[in-house]
């Protein structure tokens, strides 16, 4: 049995990343942006891992999108200073520059920055609601979301706010970006989701990726509900610079065996690496990938 490994998204950068930033918010053309991303990309293969990302090497995960709606101006954070429309693509070219050297064998994950986190990120002074604003993102993002789904395998929704102040329309937020995917639908929500976890479970979504090496005691929140979702487990941590053990890794695996068992689960880190050290992100993966290996053979 073989119990696939992914990424949450974002990988560190070798490369002078706000220069490379700046470039690619100007338009301007620079090949050290595609060379970014097939570092990042590449190191994630040799890592073993089964679903890879580009590595959002392109910068702010907020404004790469944001730049690409009418009525926002992209300045420290965005300013929506009219009624928004999604004006052109942000990451659907760099998924196809991916898959052009991708091995066959390995798939592809596009990520989308989720509406209810692009528009707390954002300056708001126009619409004069947090619901409206999300959901005007929401309707752009979600032709992203439809082009995205010709050309990669899975597509994940970032919304790292609510596990901090969840809307009670958030399932709606979500389902309008997903409406025209047909290809598995992932959401990853950060923090600690012990207290929203009973309504993530009710989204229209093939899998719920959660922090679990960061917050073993969601576990206990988890065994409490039956879920038709597979489960990203996030075994090893995003926010301490330190590779962890196999061993230590193990044992976090093994804690999803005996939670919900070995069928409906993946394995990745709890959040994005981009904060780490590139050889710590290294060995994080690559030492994700043996211990899933390890447990895989005593299954």
């Amino acid at each position: 049995m073989n119990i696939p490994t992914t990424v949450i998204g974002s990988y560190p950068v070798r490369l002078d990343g706000v220069k490379y930033a700046r470039a690619y918010f100007s338009g301007e053309k620079n090949d050290a942006l595609s060379a970014s991303i097939r570092e990042a990309v590449s190191t994630q293969v040799n890592a073993g891992i089964d679903i890879v990302s580009d590595g959002q090497t392109k910068g702010d995960f907020i404004n790469i999108f944001a730049k690409n709606f009418r009525g926002v101006a992209v300045k420290e954070r965005p300013i929506v200073y009219s009624e928004i429309e999604y004006i052109r693509d942000s990451v659907v070219a760099d998924q196809s520059y991916v898959k052009s050297f991708l091995p066959k064998n390995v798939k592809l994950k596009g990520i989308i920055t989720g509406p209810y986190t692009m528009a707390k990120g954002s300056e708001d002074r126009h619409y004069g609601s947090l619901e409206k604003l999300s959901l005007a993102y929401a309707r752009g993002l979600a032709s992203e979301a439809e082009k995205l789904s010709k050309i990669v395998d899975y597509i994940q929704v970032d919304e790292p706010f609510f596990s901090v102040d969840y809307p009670d329309y958030g399932r709606e937020l979500i389902e309008k970006v997903f409406a025209n995917v047909d290809v598995p639908k992932m959401l990853h929500v950060c923090g600690d989701v012990s207290k929203i976890f009973p309504q993530l479970i009710e989204y229209k979504v093939d899998y719920l990726e959660h922090e679990f090496a960061a917050n073993p005691s969601l576990w206990e929140t988890v065994s409490q509900h039956s879920f038709k979702q597979r489960l990203g487990v996030g075994v090893v941590r995003s926010d301490l610079n330190k590779v962890e053990s196999v061993e230590e890794i193990v044992g976090r695996m093994c804690k999803a065996f005996e939670v919900v068992g070995s069928e409906h689960i993946i394995f990745n880190p709890d959040c994005g690496l981009r904060n780490l050290d590139p050889e710590v992100a290294f060995g994080k993966l690559k030492n994700m990938v043996s211990a899933r290996n390890r447990v895989c053979e005593q299954i």
